[in-house]
């Protein structure tokens, strides 16, 4: 199942840079938030949005997949054309909004607020004629992941998948303009009849890839590890000698330690911000003028 995990990451994350999202949620975001403290909290509360829509709806087909009387083998298998379907439909350009399956209405997000930011992250998680393709996908696993826990960890790797991408690109624009980031929408070409994307094309080729190797693995359960074994045990017998040779309380003051460096880093900067703010304009002598 990691690469179900690995998949649902990296769908979220090219779910941003879709033709038809044009990278407008990054662009949004640098335009609202005045610092990068600013943009860090409505990050946050964006990804919480996210998560109160997304994971609902991976813990419930998690527990419906395990619920269901179908013989697994042909779950599986059926699961696997879905995906190669999606990612057919993905690939030439196709999509579905899911989010006119939705309840209309509710109140509209004031721009840059907190509650409206939460707003359009719940909202952003099921939305978009670009990414309802993967979502269906992601949707996919998780139905077949038949635990409620792997479902809700596929759909909070998405909203995760999605965050990281705009925050990174809103603060490049932030820096270094607009201009900076038109490499980032891929490029559009011809292929006879059709009209194909380079973004849409490349997790077209995702999903088919891993709809196929849900048909021949057994739902990825017979795929290799991410990591080979050996690093995996070298990597435990690590932290178990880590754990036992450092005692708890270092821990403990390393956090306090970088908190407080933290806090020190933010007083100067702000000191400093002070010390150059804008000069008092001279008063204007009365007498001017005579």
């Amino acid at each position: 199942m990691e690469v179900g995990f690995a998949y649902a990451l990296m769908g979220g994350m090219l779910g941003v840079f879709s033709p038809c999202n044009a990278l407008l949620l990054p662009a949004f975001f640098a335009n609202i938030a005045a610092s990068r403290a600013k943009l860090l909290s409505l990050g946050t509360v964006f990804l919480a949005g996210l998560l109160l829509t997304l994971v609902p709806l991976g813990l419930g087909l998690g527990w419906l997949g395990g619920t269901l009387s179908v013989d697994r083998g042909v779950l599986l298998a059926g699961a696997g054309w879905v995906l190669i379907s999606l990612g057919l439909i993905t690939a030439l350009g196709g999509g579905f909004d899911v989010s006119r399956f939705l309840p209309r209405g509710g109140p509209s997000p004031a721009t840059g607020s907190l509650f409206g930011t939460f707003v359009l992250g719940a909202v952003s998680g099921v939305a978009g004629f670009c990414t309802g393709p993967v979502l269906g996908a992601i949707l996919t696993l998780a139905l077949t992941s038949s635990t409620p826990i792997k479902g809700g960890l596929l759909l909070g790797l998405y909203g995760i998948g999605m965050v990281i991408p705009i925050l990174i690109i809103a603060a490049l624009i932030r820096k270094a303009g607009h201009g900076s980031i038109r490499w980032m929408r891929g490029r559009s070409f011809s292929m006879g009849p059709l009209k194909l994307h380079t973004t849409s094309l490349l997790m077209g080729a995702v999903t088919v890839l891993v709809g196929w190797m849900m048909i021949f693995t057994n739902g990825l359960a017979s795929v290799p590890e991410l990591l080979p074994s050996p690093w995996i045990a070298s990597l435990e017998n690590f932290g178990r000698y880590l754990d036992a040779a450092v005692p708890a309380w270092v821990w403990t003051v390393l956090v306090g330690l970088l908190l407080l460096a933290w806090w020190l880093r933010e007083a100067i900067r702000r000191s400093g911000n002070a010390a150059n703010g804008p000069a008092p304009e001279p008063e204007t002598s009365s007498a001017s003028g005579k």
